[in-house]
């Protein structure tokens, strides 16, 4: 059982044992990848680096990978705030994320710190700071619902893997091609059938894509429409639903009228899991 009195010292610093950490969440490494674990009385602190291949999105960290680390952060914020070392479910429903122009070159150490604004035994809300190279990265606001264990596998027991094991690997791997299409304005990316390799990590024996995965998928979309090198200025994202491994997804991207706003739709078995709006400022 974890040292309560440890945890929640008075002290400026208190290190998080990853371990003990663990047994609390739901994702796993190689989706958490976080370093430097700190516990400032109610402030989670940790650090990363970009795992991603460089694209056209300028910055320290791509969005999508700055969006994973911080949800990750939030979860990490609320489970310590429980008196006890059981597992729970931390669903991402909802996120806003701002972004700032920031020199700081790709592969530099990013911080995060993460407070818990809202809170109760089935919903969290967390506040992320994200700064590289000592200025602001991002910011970002993230809604779960919370799941207890027995919840959380009574509710989605038709997806148990017994083959699945969100332990594989030491990084994440790419993100699934696919094929590629227009209808329209709107740019589509079509994946016939998400592998388990997109869910590693992301809760044991239940191979789920992570949120933040979709979000990659339709930012690659919405850059792929773009053209130009870009930083993500703004995004809004609403998850309804997982797209589990061994179904088909479809990310469409549609341009808006103001220049560099782009609607995001997530499908995952032609049903919507996600929605995001975006917007995209051109680097200087």
């Amino acid at each position: 059982m974890l040292d309560q009195t440890h945890r929640f010292s008075p002290a400026p610093f208190t290190e998080v044992d990853v371990t003990q950490l663990l047994q609390r969440i739901c994702v796993r490494p190689p989706y958490f990848a976080l370093d430097t674990l700190r516990l400032e009385g109610d402030l989670f602190r940790a650090t990363a680096v970009a795992q991603r291949h460089m694209s056209n999105e300028a910055g320290a960290m791509q969005a999508c990978e700055i969006s994973r680390h911080a949800a990750i952060c939030g979860l990490c914020a609320a489970a310590l705030a429980f008196n006890d070392d059981d597992r729970r479910y931390y669903l991402a429903r909802d996120a806003v994320y701002t972004g700032y122009a920031n020199p700081t070159p790709y592969g530099a150490t990013v911080s995060f710190e993460a407070r818990v604004v809202e809170q109760n035994k089935r919903h969290a809300t967390a506040e992320i700071t994200v700064t590289a190279g000592g200025a602001d990265l991002a910011f970002l606001r993230v809604t779960y619902t919370i799941l207890g264990d027995s919840s959380f596998k009574r509710l989605f027991r038709s997806k148990y893997s017994t083959g699945f094991t969100a332990l594989a690997g030491d990084r994440m791997p790419d993100p699934p091609t696919g094929q590629f299409s227009s209808a329209g304005q709107t740019e589509v990316l079509t994946l016939d059938k998400v592998p388990e390799e997109a869910c590693a990590g992301h809760f044991e024996h239940y191979p789920a894509m992570p949120v933040a995965v979709l979000m990659g998928q339709l930012g690659l979309v919405a850059g792929r429409l773009h053209g130009t090198p870009y930083r993500v200025e703004a995004a809004t994202m609403t998850a309804m639903d997982f797209c589990w491994a061994g179904e088909s997804a479809r990310f469409e991207v549609t341009p808006l009228t103001a220049l560099g706003a782009y609607s995001c739709t997530a499908y995952a078995s032609d049903e919507v899991v996600s929605e995001m709006s975006l917007n995209l400022a051109p680097v200087e």
